[in-house]
């Protein structure tokens, strides 16, 4: 989508009387007819393709479960990192909402069953396979280090946790909808993908990763197969999630990440709510804030940590625009469409706490100009991210902890590459954010 798109479609991204939360595009139009999928008994309108958590969404429904205590938990990360938007679908107990697609007259639940369902059938056997690189991750990063080493002569293996490639950036269009001019975010992905599956790249999806032994043993779960992938190297590029923002009210149902409310809002075209407040630090926060603007949705406010630009701030901007245009270009795009919008942003703010009795309802939050509540039906919140490193350090690959970007005091761990992404194991190289979280 076209983040800079006129805005002349402000509050009419929401169907009749305002109440649906499907968001309206001029390019983007429906690709499947409508299914019916139940949530704790009640009838609910979905679409093929589209998650869990975004036909929930799209109804309204932000609360997803119940906790032992009886406290209500919604879609919080939305890329399956953080399992709070665990269901029961079909009988089947711990399923994440972002991560399982619709199906028709699937029933899904938020209790745990009385008597749960099988996940699965116990492998058979094991499998083996071979291949000269593995690569883990298919976003930008894993995308572009395969297609190197395909086009160097290797055989090349991917593994991905997503039913499609792209990653968290290079994210594509669900399948739920189409696109008549996609922009140079989604053109890339598409570009980026059509030359790994025409280079002959072999691709895994829905692969869950659960085990490094040693860098030519590493143990998976494909499409409810076993197999242990034997390579002679091996390439990871699991990327990276984003920092917990553990204020007061932070799980209520309504309140997520950045990168939760993008997805919902860039790749399934829906919006929880008719109005959003956007807080944190980075050029992400923008990012959203034009795309919900784009699809009808009222941004209440984005609440920016870093200090407002001054003079020193525009002397770092003329050294990025010589370095990257184009990442120049779109922070100052972004920032142009949301004042043209009249979208309050606060700089120098800090988030106080999430307000709210079943669901979100208001920020509060601490400015240069004293305390803010900014109502709202959704937020969403990124203060920096976090490397995946789990894989890297199983395989015992030597990590640095770093503590500069948003939220440096909290720092994190990042895996020791060397200039071309070569770890402390010879065999192992690693890439992309689990090395360097550039976003």
């Amino acid at each position: 989508m076209d983040a800079a798109a006129p805005h002349a479609m402000m509050g009419a991204g929401f169907g009749v009387n305002g109440k649906s939360m499907r968001l309206q595009h001029p390019h983007i139009t429906r690709a499947t007819a409508p299914i019916r999928i139940s949530f704790n008994g009640a009838p609910v309108e979905a679409l093929p393709g589209e998650s869990i958590a975004a036909a929930l969404s799209a109804a309204g429904i932000l609360a997803l479960r119940e906790t032992a205590k009886g406290t209500k938990r919604g879609l919080w990360c939305g890329m399956g990192a953080c399992f709070d938007c665990v269901v029961t679908v079909d009988g089947k107990a711990g399923q994440r909402a972002c991560m399982v697609k619709v199906a028709d007259g699937m029933a899904v639940a938020s209790a745990f069953p009385a008597e749960p369902a099988p996940l699965g059938s116990a492998p058979a056997e094991i499998t083996e396979q071979t291949c000269d690189i593995l690569v883990v991750g298919a976003g930008p990063a894993g995308l572009s280090a395969a297609i190197a080493a395909a086009e160097a002569g290797a055989q090349v293996v991917v593994l991905d946790e997503r039913e499609t490639p792209g990653g968290q950036y290079l994210k594509p269009l669900a399948s739920s909808h189409q696109h008549a001019a996609p922009d140079a975010q989604f053109r890339q992905g598409s570009a980026l993908f059509a030359r790994a599956r025409d280079i002959g790249i072999r691709f895994h999806y829905g692969a869950t990763v659960w085990g490094g032994f040693a860098p030519n043993e590493i143990a998976a779960l494909v499409a409810g197969a076993a197999i242990t992938f034997r390579p002679r190297r091996l390439i990871l590029a699991p990327g990276a999630h984003e920092r917990p923002v553990p204020v007061p009210g932070w799980t209520l149902p309504g309140v997520m990440t950045t990168g939760a409310l993008q997805t919902l809002a860039r790749a399934q075209r829906v919006s929880p709510a008719e109005s959003a407040v956007i807080a944190g630090s980075g050029p992400l926060n923008l990012q959203l804030a034009c795309e919900l603007l784009a699809g009808g949705v009222r941004v209440a406010a984005v609440v920016e940590a870093a200090p407002a630009p001054g003079l020193g701030a525009w002397r770092d901007v003329l050294r990025l625009t010589r370095a990257a245009p184009d990442l120049a270009w779109d922070g100052l795009r972004y920032l142009a469409v949301l004042k043209r919008a009249g979208v309050s942003l606060y700089w120098g703010s800090e988030i106080i706490a999430c307000e709210g009795s079943t669901r979100f309802e208001a920020l509060r939050i601490s400015t240069p100009q004293g305390e803010r509540r900014i109502a709202a039906g959704v937020a969403a919140l990124n203060l920096g991210f976090q490397s995946e490193t789990g894989l890297a350090r199983a395989l015992g690959c030597t990590q640095r902890f770093v503590t500069d970007g948003p939220g440096a005091g909290l720092g994190r761990l990042e895996t020791e590459t060397d200039a071309v992404g070569r770890s402390s194991s010879a065999e192992v190289s690693a890439i992309g954010d689990v090395a360097a979280t550039g976003g």
